[in-house]
């Protein structure tokens, strides 16, 4: 009798959260404080998420399907969907308590919606292309990351002074609780080599670059670069633009 009642009120918890509106799902999550959204509409099934960012960056709209048995022992676990002028792409997340885990995500947006600096002449919309296999994140610490980046930024910029820059490629790895990217490219006219590490709320940058054309010189130089001897190195950090 205890067992079929058990089994019963299982079914009948199952029941309710797939009933669930995913904005009380949201709630029970954190809701707008933990995750910064302005609405939310529809259920934990097919719903919507309006206004909410994502690493400081504002996401216009994300569709979310969550998985209901997660949600039994207080977890969210959703495949979603971003929309938007300048980001779109499609992954899944799980969160819990002091965790965030990302995986099968391809995701293409901006260096302007990232809030990330860019070189004087370098069109700060191009955009940047995510695959990443897992990423997990605990107490803001990156734990562990599989992935890669792709940018033709530096195409384009050293095209604006009539030369041929690289495509770059970049590798996630986590290093003593940050993401690191670690980043290479080689074009005719400019070498890049270097990484970026990032936490929640800032990033650093160490690049080397190089170049035997003057007018690309200039540009390195004028963006903060160093020169010694064939390399210019490009080393800074700075906190997350919220815009």
């Amino acid at each position: 009798m205890l067992a079929r009642l058990g089994l019963f009120a299982g079914l009948v918890l199952v029941w309710l959260i797939i009933l669930l509106p995913l904005k009380a799902v949201m709630m029970i999550a954190g809701g707008a404080g933990a995750f910064g959204y302005q609405d939310v509409y529809g259920s934990v099934w097919d719903g919507r998420v309006y206004g909410m960012r994502v690493a400081g960056v504002p996401i216009r709209e994300i569709e979310m399907a969550a998985d209901p048995l997660p949600l039994l022992v207080g977890r969210l676990a959703a495949r979603w969907r971003v929309s938007d002028d300048s980001a779109r792409g499609r992954g899944h997340v799980s969160l819990g308590g002091n965790s965030v885990r990302v995986r099968d995500m391809d995701l293409l947006v901006s260096i302007d919606r990232l809030g990330l600096r860019s070189f004087p002449g370098m069109d700060r919309s191009q955009m940047i292309d995510m695959d990443i296999a897992s990423l997990a994140i605990r107490d803001g610490r990156c734990e562990t990351a599989d992935g890669r980046i792709q940018t033709a930024a530096l195409v384009q910029f050293a095209a604006t002074y009539g030369f041929q820059g690289p495509d770059i490629l970049g590798q996630l790895s986590c290093d003593d609780g940050r993401l690191v990217i670690t980043l290479d490219g080689a074009g005719a006219d400019l070498e890049l080599t270097g990484s970026v590490h990032m936490d929640q709320t800032a990033y650093a940058w160490d690049l080397e670059l190089r170049t035997g054309r003057p007018e690309l010189a200039d540009a390195l130089a004028l963006a903060g670069a160093t020169r010694t001897g064939d390399i210019w190195t490009y080393q800074g950090s700075e906190t997350f633009v919220v815009q």
